[in-house]
């Protein structure tokens, strides 16, 4: 599994509306001027609003070693029950690995390849969330 870094491999697009949504404009994700650290803390505490907010969701927060870099990953269950018993596969998890040591945050390559508008949604949702990246105007794209 190959990880790209957010920001630097992987730049974050946003396609919302402006003026009362009349235009489709285009924001980008940035890192904010003064971003809060993320811990194990504020990582726990934001898994814990998920879980609550959407307690059939099945969030979590994983540790995973990888070489010698130890990730925190805010991850969702790959498969849900259906009342009648059988497996069905989560179609909108993205899992966002943090290396709180460098501070960085990290994408798998499969799911910004094939799921980039939710790769994106997600990312902004979350580190706007934790405090760590901000949304920035870029242009206005037109009529919708």
């Amino acid at each position: 599994m190959e990880l790209l870094e957010v920001f630097k491999d992987f730049k974050v697009y946003i396609l919302g509306g402006s003026q009362f949504g009349r235009y489709r404009a285009l924001y980008e994700l940035v890192p904010s001027p003064n971003p809060k650290p993320i811990t194990v803390d504020s990582l726990e505490a934001y898994v814990r609003r998920l879980q609550s907010r959407y307690p059939d969701g099945g969030f979590k927060l994983d540790v995973k070693r990888i070489g010698s870099q130890t990730f925190y990953i805010v991850n969702k269950k790959s498969y849900v029950k259906t009342p009648d018993g059988r497996k069905r596969m989560v179609r909108d998890r993205v899992p966002i690995y943090f290396d709180l040591e460098a501070q960085k945050v990290y994408v798998p390559r499969w799911y910004v390849k094939n799921r980039r508008r939710l790769a994106s949604y997600i990312l902004m949702r979350t580190l706007g969330a934790l405090g760590y990246a901000t949304v920035k105007y870029k242009e206005t794209l037109g009529r919708r």
